[in-house]
């Protein structure tokens, strides 16, 4: 089992033990040699939805590099909570291209990229 099967593997088990994840299907999940990709759609038990995707590269044998991400969490009524990626279309943010779109069409740099466990910390904490 390489290391990207290893970490895909581990956010299925944080999803499975979050209080926030009512449920969960895997859209994507492909691991190559030395690149993997996995796209998820969690139910929230609030009603909402998180929905991610991201794109790792293994360089090394000693490395495993996350190139892009998108996380988008949303509400039982559709409206956008939060949304975390590094598309670049942006360039101008501090920290670009990482950056999150908040609700009102507010766009602020992002210093440090999101994981799934902060993440999934962050909705337990808001329901």
């Amino acid at each position: 089992m390489t290391d990207l099967n290893a970490l895909f593997d581990e956010y299925e088990r944080a999803l499975l033990l979050s209080p926030a994840i009512a449920g969960f299907t895997i859209i994507k999940r492909r691991v190559l040699e030395r690149e993997g990709f996995i796209r998820v759609r969690a139910e929230l038990s609030s009603g909402g939805f998180l929905e991610f995707s991201e794109y790792w590269q293994e360089p090394t044998e000693d490395e495993i590099v996350r190139y892009e991400y998108t996380y988008h969490w949303q509400d039982a009524g559709g409206l956008l909570i939060q949304r975390w990626d590094n598309a670049r279309h942006h360039p101008d943010l501090p920290h670009a291209p990482h950056h999150t779109h908040l609700a009102g069409g507010i766009t602020e740099g992002q210093a440090e990229p999101p994981t799934l466990q902060l993440l999934l910390e962050a909705i337990e904490n808001a329901v």
